[in-house]
C-alpha cells in the first residue's frame, strides 16, 4: 500500500538522486535513511517530509552552488559543442542558425520555432543529441571539480557563508514577531514560507525577497507603533 504522501516522497527521491557529483557521501546516506524512515511511517505527515527536505537542500546547497558556479562559465558553449558533432549536417545548420544569433539551445529546443522549422525525426535527433550530451558535460564538470580542488573548497566556503547569512536574515524576521502579538502568527508564517526554499525539492531562498518581507514588517509594526503613540497622546 502506497504512503499517504506518497508523491511527496518520489520528489524527495527524485531530487536524492540529481545531487551534484561531489556531495558529500554523508549527505547522500543521512537524505536516503530520513527518506526511507518517512517512507516506513506512514504517520509521517506532508510537513513532517518537507521538513526533511530541507534539512537536506541546506546541508547540500553549497556544494550545489560551488559545483554549479565552477562549471558553469562555459556551459552553453560546450552544450552546443558537443550537441552539433552528434547531429547530421543539414540538421546542425538548420539549429545553429538560431544559436548564432546568441539562442539558448535548450531555450530554442522549448519554442514553437523547434517544431515550426524541423521535422519529427529532426527534433528526436537533437532531442538525444541534447541528452547524451547532458551526460557528458556532467562527467567534464565532476572532472573538473575533482581536479581544481583547491577553487572548489573556497567556493563551498563562499556559498556556506552565504547560506548562513540568508538563514540569518530569516531569523531576524523571526525574531521581529515578538515586536508584536497581533503580528506575530503571521510573521512567523512568512519566516517559514521563506525557509522552505531549503528544501532540495524548491527553488533556493531568495535574498531579495527576504529583505522585502524585513522591510515590510518592520514598516508595519514601527509605523503602527508611532500611530498607537500618537493616539495615547491625543488622549492625554
Amino acid at each position: 500500500m502506497p504512503h499517504p504522501h506518497q508523491s511527496f516522497l518520489d520528489e524527495f527521491k527524485i531530487a536524492i538522486s540529481h545531487m551534484v557529483p561531489l556531495t558529500p557521501p554523508e549527505i547522500i546516506v543521512e537524505a536516503n535513511q530520513l527518506h526511507d524512515e518517512l517512507l516506513a511511517d506512514e504517520e509521517a505527515s506532508e510537513k513532517k517530509i518537507h521538513q526533511a527536505m530541507s534539512i537536506i537542500g541546506r546541508k547540500e546547497y553549497p556544494y550545489r552552488k560551488a559545483f554549479e558556479e565552477l562549471c558553469a562559465g562555459d556551459e552553453e558553449q560546450r552544450l552546443q559543442e558537443a550537441v552539433f558533432e552528434r547531429l547530421d549536417e543539414d540538421v546542425k545548420k538548420k539549429v545553429m542558425e538560431m544559436t548564432s544569433h546568441g539562442v539558448i539551445l535548450e531555450d530554442y529546443v522549448a519554442s514553437p520555432l523547434f517544431e515550426e522549422q524541423l521535422e519529427g525525426d529532426e527534433r528526436f535527433q537533437v532531442e538525444q543529441a541534447i541528452m547524451l550530451a547532458d551526460e557528458v558535460l556532467d562527467n567534464q564538470c565532476d572532472d573538473r571539480a575533482h581536479k581544481r580542488k583547491i577553487a572548489y573548497e573556497d567556493l563551498v566556503k563562499k556559498h556556506t557563508d552565504d547560506a548562513n547569512r540568508l538563514q540569518g536574515l530569516i531569523d531576524r524576521l523571526r525574531e521581529m514577531a515578538i515586536e508584536d502579538p497581533k503580528w506575530a502568527g503571521e510573521i512567523e508564517g512568512t519566516a517559514s514560507r521563506l525557509e522552505e526554499g531549503w528544501a532540495i525539492t524548491e527553488k533556493d531562498p531568495s535574498e531579495e525577497e527576504i529583505l522585502k518581507e524585513i522591510e515590510y514588517w518592520n514598516t508595519v509594526l514601527h509605523e503602527e507603533g508611532e500611530t498607537g503613540d500618537i493616539g495615547d497622546m491625543d488622549e492625554e
